[in-house]
């Protein structure tokens, strides 16, 4: 059970990470793509994975 809750965790992580540097490369992209909605959305993210990182003890 601890595993398979860890796995879904990371699992979740790496998620959130593709997602964020798609949201942060499509912005580069196209500036119009930065809503108020989708940076809520972006600030979010980065939120979780800074709690999933710090739970891991993972650093930049």
């Amino acid at each position: 059970m601890v595993f398979e809750n860890m796995r879904k965790e990371l699992s979740e992580l790496v998620g959130l990470v593709r997602m964020s540097e798609r949201y942060c490369t499509s912005v580069a992209v196209r500036s119009d793509l930065a809503t108020d909605e989708s940076h809520a959305a972006e600030v979010k993210r980065e939120q979780r994975i800074a709690e999933l990182s710090a739970k891991f003890g993972i650093t930049s």
